[in-house]
């Protein structure tokens, strides 16, 4: 939960005499500087949606295989959830929608061959219906899928689209195997530079958290949202192999808690020091109470800045019940034990309203306030938020994980740390 390279060059020409000492010196260099580049610039996990990442350049010299570990792990029930897709909520309501595909069908609730179409087909919402192009009105809900895969939004998806007509509006579910649907989330939530250890930890931690949402839907038509309110799904494009073999290496891995799956949130940066559930969302959980963590000091987000103008000032407070005709106050009134805003105050003439810094956060953008661990200073007309860390701060610190791993940790440890009394199981229906 959440709140998200170029091929290769070669250095120089062919050759057919060896390379001096000096030129391979430079080579290294060259290359040495090229990867320390790379890792710093990477996005952000654990943040809100960004651009799709380019294909990482495949490695000069291939990693070396993981050693996993040989034991049999315990197993956790994971009911049915386990044997069927993840159902991914694609946006919010739209009055239409565009499927693209070579050989698109779409089946009725029964499992009837109800339309076809090739290339695109525009669906729209008819009362309760659907309308397939300007031919049928089909009842909803509908299943949508393509022998070759199809897009939707631009984005290329696995599995099958599940459409539905709600209150004169279409809402759009991508059905995606389990194991496909961890390869693209962990591929949107951590930049390609990070480590291996890092990314199998991220992996079971995606898989984890996944499953647990299958046995407690956020809906009933859907299971989790393709963004931060849950983890980012982009579909099934650029997910490069350093992604998949997270994935696979781990493939049914998860973290139990007392017999039963346990909610493995992370964010992209935790600036020092995690945050406790209780004081993010009012629950305590034990296995995720607030630890130091020195490891993400690489971390671009590590710390932060934000100028928010008078003008942006007053939309957000109108988004939060305040009409600000002049001047306008903003102030931390509440902190965490963790220093993070609990409260935040804003005041205009004889009106005030505090509220949870968590919606102030929210209704400001996540990509802009990037985290609670801030402090708000008034410049001129407007006010600058200067913080650490990027996301929630609960859970696993992803540039964390991945500073532990290039200190030798592997994920079994990482997971360990983040997510202290869990244990790494299999999961079984």
């Amino acid at each position: 939960m959440r709140e998200r390279s170029v091929p290769a060059q070669t250095v120089g020409g062919p050759s057919e005499l060896e390379p001096s000492p000096r030129n391979r010196r430079v080579g290294f260099s060259l290359l040495l500087f090229s990867a320390c580049v790379a890792f710093l610039f990477g996005g952000c996990a654990g943040a809100p949606p960004r651009a799709v990442l380019p294909p990482a350049a495949p490695p000069a010299v291939p990693p070396p295989a993981v050693s996993r570990p040989q034991a049999p792990l315990p197993s956790v029930p994971t009911e049915a959830a386990s044997v069927r897709p993840v159902r991914v909520l694609l946006g919010g309501p739209q009055k239409g929608l565009s499927v693209t595909g070579e050989s698109i069908r779409a089946w009725s609730f029964a499992g009837a061959l109800v339309a076809s179409g090739k290339g695109a087909v525009s669906l729209s919402v008819r009362g309760e219906k659907i309308g397939w192009g300007g031919e049928k009105t089909l009842s909803s809900p509908i299943d949508i899928d393509s022998p070759s895969g199809l897009r939707f939004g631009g984005k290329e998806l696995v599995g099958r689209i599940r459409v539905s007509a709600q209150k004169g509006q279409l809402l759009a579910v991508a059905v995606v195997p389990l194991e496909e649907y961890v390869k693209a989330v962990v591929s949107r939530e951590a930049p390609p530079s990070f480590q291996p250890e890092a990314l199998s930890a991220l992996a079971v931690a995606v898989r984890t958290y996944a499953l647990l949402a299958m046995e407690k839907p956020r809906e009933p038509t859907h299971d989790v949202v393709a963004g931060v309110e849950d983890q980012i799904f982009e579909g099934m494009e650029m997910v490069g192999e350093v992604f998949r073999r997270a994935a696979e290496s781990t493939r049914g891995e998860v973290l139990a808690y007392r017999g039963v799956l346990a909610r493995t949130v992370f964010h992209s940066t935790c600036g020092g020091r995690t945050e406790n559930a209780k004081d993010a969302w009012g629950t305590d959980v034990p296995y995720l109470r607030s630890l130091a963590c020195d490891d993400c000091l690489d971390s671009p987000m590590r710390r932060w800045d934000y100028r928010m103008t008078a003008k942006e000032g007053k939309r957000v407070a109108l988004l939060l019940g305040i009409r600000a005709e002049e001047t306008l106050r903003l102030d931390v009134v509440e902190w965490s034990s963790t220093g993070r805003a609990s409260r935040v105050r804003l005041s205009s003439g004889r009106v005030s309203r505090d509220v949870a810094a968590a919606v102030f956060r929210r209704e400001a953008g996540y990509s802009r306030v990037k985290s609670l661990k801030m402090s708000i200073l008034p410049v001129g007309d407007g006010w600058v938020f200067a913080g650490q860390g990027y996301g929630h701060g609960v859970g696993m610190c992803q540039w964390g994980a991945n500073g532990m791993a290039k200190n030798g940790k592997t994920y079994r440890e990482i997971l360990a740390r983040y997510y202290p009394g869990t244990t790494l199981a299999r999961s079984i229906p």
